[in-house]
């Protein structure tokens, strides 16, 4: 084994935690603003519906990485200064609290209305038709496509080492610099891309497996 190989393989992985750190952080933060979303597009008051409504259009009509550049440099001139872990959060949680939202609505708008009809007309209240009735229906359907949100909120995590995060990407490209300025000059990027590469893959691979795995359970 080279030399270089074990040191690299242990910056990656302190890297790769971060990766994990931020996905995981960013997936709740995007599944509270999703579930937010999801429940003002369900409201009765057509302001609260427009404003779900506009949040949904207006984060998912740019790209995640412009929304990461936005937190991270553009906010700090109004004062909002953060570090670059805080933006990477926020700047993904936003946008894929959008995408997520999108996933809550549909799910629940697939409902058909006669079955709120038929368990008020047995005798329950519109929250108790709304938790026994609509919501356990409404979560089976958008157990798979939310894990595939997932998916793709793990893959939008590679974007956060723009901003000066030391990710998995990120410690890849530090690795690849500083062996390019020492020994032989080789910084070994093909080694150490593909290492990245399969990383990404195994955890995305596994999370799309997990959601066509749900998808047939549910189909049963």
């Amino acid at each position: 084994m080279s030399n270089w190989v074990w040191p690299v393989t242990l910056y990656l992985g302190k890297g790769l935690l971060v990766t994990l750190w931020i996905s995981l952080l960013t997936v709740i933060l995007a599944t509270m603003l999703g579930l937010l979303i999801a429940a003002l597009s369900q409201s009765t008051l057509t302001f609260a519906r427009f404003v779900g409504r506009l949040y949904v259009e207006l984060f998912r009509g740019v790209p995640s990485l412009m929304i990461l550049l936005f937190v991270f440099f553009a906010l700090p001139q109004i004062g909002l200064r953060t570090g670059p872990l805080t933006a990477a959060i926020i700047g993904l949680g936003l946008w894929g609290g959008a995408n997520i939202g999108e996933v809550f609505r549909g799910a629940l708008d697939s409902i058909p209305h006669r079955q709120e009809q038929g368990a008020r007309a047995l005798g329950l209240s519109a929250t108790e038709a709304l938790v026994f009735v609509i919501l356990p229906q409404a979560f089976r359907r958008a157990l798979p496509p939310y894990v595939g949100q997932l998916t793709v909120l793990v893959q939008a995590s590679a974007l956060t080492s723009v901003v000066g995060v030391s990710d998995l990407l990120g410690s890849a490209r530090q690795m690849i610099e500083r062996l390019a300025y020492v020994g032989t000059g080789d910084s070994h990027a093909i080694e150490i891309y593909l290492g990245v590469l399969s990383i990404f893959f195994v955890i995305c691979y596994a999370l799309t497996g997990l959601a066509s795995m749900i998808e047939r359970r549910l189909r049963v």
